[in-house]
């Protein structure tokens, strides 16, 4: 396989804009598309497509641009060694918003930044999946009801579900709760067809509860903020932190979400091992 073919192809996938791409190797937009066109014709397969106005890359095309990532990563840890030098990539962690910081603060605070600088990339939990399979990101950290069989996850914690409550409410003195509890409520949820929306949903629904939409957001913090403001009652994941003036009120009856930590097979390297050793710890 041609490596500069490959190299080039992988700018490419991180821009999927021909003009971009070739700005950013310093290469004429025709000479770019020239190199993934014969790389594509060297693999035998289709590397991209256009979906309307926009190019996206193909399945395998997805799968070459991964394994160009691992190659050039590894191309800069064996230079390093040969120089007698520390390994100074980046560890790139995918994540969303509300795990960053409330599931994840204590490992990237642990984490040695001074030794490996630390990249976060902020997304769902679906996407973060996929920056890992993709080789975009070391580490991702996803809600998910079953691993993927070609990524080594490991259980990082169930979390439970709490009604976020104003003091003043009737149910706010109560020391649990069940779906059919919130019969009338008006509620601030996440948007439809999320893993969330969808599980509450259903929970609300098996106990005979009806329920409005007070407002969608998306973040466990817009959600709180939305609460403080008197517009519905929040339904959040157990580990987010209560404000003053309301009390978190447990959820039962609902099942609880599983946070995964996920890899792809074969991430030895130290950081890489380092961050997931602190991610799993915790708080201890």
């Amino acid at each position: 396989m041609n490596y500069d073919r490959l190299f080039s192809f992988v700018a490419f996938a991180e821009h999927l804009n021909f003009t971009r791409a070739a700005k950013a190797l310093h290469l004429t937009q025709p000479a770019l598309h020239a190199q993934v066109h014969k790389l594509s014709e060297e693999v035998g397969v289709p590397l991209h497509r256009r979906q309307g106005r926009s190019l996206v890359l193909t399945q395998e095309g997805r799968r070459l641009a991964a394994y160009g990532r691992e190659i050039q990563a590894r191309g800069q840890e064996v230079l390093a060694e040969l120089r007698g030098q520390a390994l100074r990539g980046p560890v790139i962690l995918a994540a969303g918003q509300g795990a960053l910081l409330y599931l994840l603060g204590s490992a990237i605070k642990r984490f040695p930044k001074h030794r490996w600088p630390l990249r976060v990339l902020t997304m769902p939990g679906p996407e973060a999946v996929e920056a890992v399979r993709d080789a975009r990101a070391h580490l991702g950290v996803a809600v998910v009801d079953a691993p993927p069989l070609d990524l080594d996850g490991r259980l990082l914690r169930r979390v439970g579900q709490l009604v976020l409550l104003p003091r003043s409410h009737r149910l706010a003195k109560r020391r649990s709760l069940k779906p059919s509890d919130l019969d009338g409520e008006a509620l601030i949820v996440a948007p439809e067809g999320s893993p969330h929306r969808v599980m509450l949903t259903q929970a609300l629904a098996t106990f005979g509860a009806q329920w409005s939409v007070a407002v969608e957001a998306t973040g466990w913090e817009l959600m709180t903020q939305l609460a403080r403001y008197g517009l519905g009652l929040a339904v959040m994941n157990d580990f987010c932190p209560v404000p003053r003036g309301f009390v978190g009120v447990r959820l039962e009856g609902v099942p609880a979400v599983e946070y995964h930590v996920f890899s792809r097979p074969g991430d030895a390297r130290e950081p890489t091992e380092l961050l997931r050793r602190l991610i799993l710890e915790g708080d201890g």
